[in-house]
């Protein structure tokens, strides 16, 4: 019992620790800004009831529990002009518990509790983070896609973990359509019932998923058609871009005026340490590599077939696009899982040379530190969400109650303005 309680002590104060990190890494009008779906959909839906079963409701063709969760907690408990700081707060913790998962299922492949931190730090501090995913709930998915298959991959050893394993799993699949992706990891080790708690919620998150998209399709995109090998090209410019230059200008102008030469230099050290792991590993350290590439690519490529923009066609962009090029929230996901082959390189190399693993894992924790602060936020601008509730409050005097005003949202131009307030709630 006293084990068990130390243990718990121990989750709390690193998930208190890295949500504080989370937080720190955003500046503080990218705090006080809310972002996208966060507003006119998350938020606008709370305030608008429902009941419990408003958190099923389904978004451009797919479940978002998570975000509504977290949405209908901020409204319930939290004042208005504190909404934006709330939702961000949720959203790093989050952060937190998907990186303390990942700590805890990385026990199934290592015990080396550097390796393991490693992996469980490439959440935290991945350099896309804080440009578009990190602070807001209408981006946690990314994060819960590469928890999935962690969850998977650790058999649980307890009645209580076998709990948490399952609804950390089914919660993913809830929120991340994409997790059926991961569907046939549910295969390994199928006969061992310590497996099953986790891929039970895997199989039942997903199963709803399917049958939610199949009810209520999502709209075509309207996009562009582009080069299907812009796929291919813009899956190594992305991961050489968030590993290696962290920043959208940085890689843009590189090749704007350098061509490929930046994406190949960015991307050789990633396949060093493929080659390395695939031709000198044991076999189940190639298997995870292979893995961690084939979840890499599949992500981004299911990303980019479902939102086929202009800006996506790699091939063909324009000097101008290229002076403007922008790591998006898809380049994410990918980019973790390709991050996650250095902590394995570690693991592996030992067989070089004992002191090899902490050379690549104090290489690793350099390039993970360099990126920490970002040089570009896609909300840092605002618009002030607690300025927004001021002007609208103002601007309920005399109205009636059930009168709406406008909040505003980030980022400016996005098809949905703002939340239309109640007044109602503005005055209380």
């Amino acid at each position: 019992m006293r084990a068990t309680a130390t243990r718990a002590a121990i989750a709390v104060v690193a998930i208190a620790i890295t949500t504080f990190i989370s937080i720190v890494r955003l500046p503080k009008t990218a705090l006080d800004t809310v972002w996208a779906e966060d507003g006119p959909v998350f938020l606008q839906q709370a305030m608008s009831g429902g009941g419990p079963g408003a958190i099923f409701a389904p978004y451009e063709g797919y479940l978002h529990v998570l975000p509504r969760l977290a949405a209908e907690a901020v409204v319930d408990f939290v004042p208005v002009e504190n909404f934006a700081a709330s939702l961000a707060f949720v959203s790093c913790l989050v952060v937190a518990v998907v990186a303390y998962l990942t700590f805890h299922c990385a026990s199934a492949l290592t015990d080396s509790l550097w390796v393991r931190l490693a992996w469980a730090a490439i959440p935290i501090l991945v350099s896309v983070g804080p440009y578009e995913i990190l602070g807001n709930t209408a981006n946690l998915h990314w994060y819960l896609l590469w928890l999935v298959p962690w969850l998977l991959l650790k058999p649980a050893q307890s009645r209580p973990e076998a709990v948490i394993l399952c609804l950390a799993t089914v919660s993913s699949g809830l929120t991340e359509v994409i997790s059926v992706l991961f569907l046939p990891l549910v295969l390994l080790h199928v006969r061992d019932k310590a497996y099953w708690p986790a891929r039970a919620g895997l199989v039942a998150g997903a199963g709803i998923q399917i049958y939610t998209t199949l009810l209520y399709p999502r709209v075509p995109s309207s996009g562009q058609a582009w080069d299907p090998l812009s796929v291919v090209a813009g899956w190594f410019i992305n991961m050489a871009g968030v590993i290696f230059f962290g920043s959208s200008r940085n890689m843009g102008i590189n090749i704007l005026n350098f061509g490929a030469a930046p994406v190949i230099l960015g991307f050789l050290p990633i396949a060093a340490a493929l080659v390395y792991l695939l031709v000198r590993g044991k076999r189940e350290h190639r298997l995870l590599a292979l893995f961690f590439l084939a979840a890499s690519f599949g992500v981004w490529a299911a990303c980019l077939v479902a939102n086929p923009r202009a800006q996506f066609d790699y091939l063909h962009l324009t000097d101008d696009q290229w002076a403007h090029f922008t790591l998006t929230r898809y380049s994410a996901a990918p980019a973790m899982f390709m991050l996650a082959l250095f902590p394995l390189l570690a693991i592996s190399i030992r067989r070089e040379s004992v002191r090899a693993p902490a050379a690549v894992l104090a290489s690793f924790a350099v390039l993970l530190a360099v990126s920490y602060f970002p040089t570009q936020v896609g909300r840092e601008q605002g618009p002030s969400w607690s300025a927004g509730v001021a002007g609208a409050r103002a601007a309920c005097l005399g109205a009636r109650d059930d009168e709406t005003r406008p909040v505003q949202v980030a980022p400016t131009g996005w098809s949905i303005s703002g939340v239309a307030m109640p007044c109602s709630r503005l005055r209380g």
